[in-house]
């Protein structure tokens, strides 16, 4: 159950029961052990969860009542619900979910274009966070393209974090420009208008929330995608990236591929 003790915990939880509170959610292919724990995160927000098993096919029909689908990606190997053409109808509410390898795996080999993915067993919290992320409308700002060669712009003012990061986007044929202070991403992103900013949201200079309002509100930076690195369980800063206009958001710390990954999500290359 969500420990509501401390102001940023609730303040997450508050605003999961604005966005969910009502919502009706299917499980798919839940083991029978992590369904109540399933149910209760769920309900801690004032929703409704069904669990369903993963041999149902994936209907428009069956699954019309639900705003969001929770499914078990290990559980649904091999069945309907990993075939594209049949999920065709409901996609676009499904988050995937599964142990951090299986989850891995499935994300990078997947074309399957999931509104989300988180690791189970999950944080509360993480999971209510994704389950609010996965209902917001699609942006109306069209995504720049992200062929080959794709520029991301990285701001961190930890040389170790830059290091890695930019290695493991390298590997996957991406370039990337790093700036070690806000005043300095801004600077990039006005000169290269990557597809991407990942920004730290503590950094000297101009934090990570200035750079954000000010790349959303300037039109010719506007459709650049921005992920947020935030410390670990700070959902209240979450919280204020999205109401900013972030994309998606990474906890410190973090795996380089689970970054790798989201920046392929935000700018549609997964």
């Amino acid at each position: 159950m969500i420990n509501t003790n401390g102001a940023a915990t609730s303040d997450a939880l508050n605003h999961a029961r604005e966005s969910l509170s009502g919502k009706r959610t299917a499980l798919i292919g839940f083991p029978e052990a992590s369904v109540p724990d399933l149910m209760r995160i769920i309900s801690e927000a004032d929703a409704f969860a069904r669990s369903l098993p993963s041999n149902i096919a994936p209907s428009a029909d069956v699954l019309r009542p639900f705003e969001l689908i929770l499914v078990n990606v290990q559980d649904a190997a091999g069945t309907d619900w990993l075939k594209p053409d049949e999920l065709s109808n409901v996609i676009d509410r499904c988050i995937a979910l599964s142990p951090p390898s299986v989850l891995l795996t499935f994300v990078i080999h997947s074309a399957l274009p999931f509104r989300q993915f988180c690791v189970w067993p999950a944080i509360p919290e993480e999971l209510l966070l994704r389950c609010v992320l996965a209902l917001r409308p699609t942006s109306s700002v069209k995504s720049p393209s992200a062929p080959s060669g794709s520029t991301i712009v990285l701001a961190d003012d930890d040389p170790s974090i830059t290091t890695l990061v930019r290695l493991t986007l390298q590997r996957n044929g991406m370039s990337c420009e790093v700036a070690s202070n806000g005043g300095e991403a801004l600077q990039l992103i006005q000169k290269l208008k990557p597809c991407a900013a990942v920004l730290d949201v503590s950094m000297p200079n101009i934090d990570g929330f200035e750079v954000l309002a000010r790349i959303r509100n300037a039109p010719g930076t506007a459709p650049t995608r921005v992920i947020l690195l935030t410390g670990s369980e700070q959902e209240a800063d979450i919280l204020r990236g999205f109401s900013l206009g972030a994309d998606d958001y990474v906890t410190k710390p973090f795996n380089p591929m689970e970054l790798m990954m989201r920046i392929k999500r935000v700018i549609g290359r997964l």
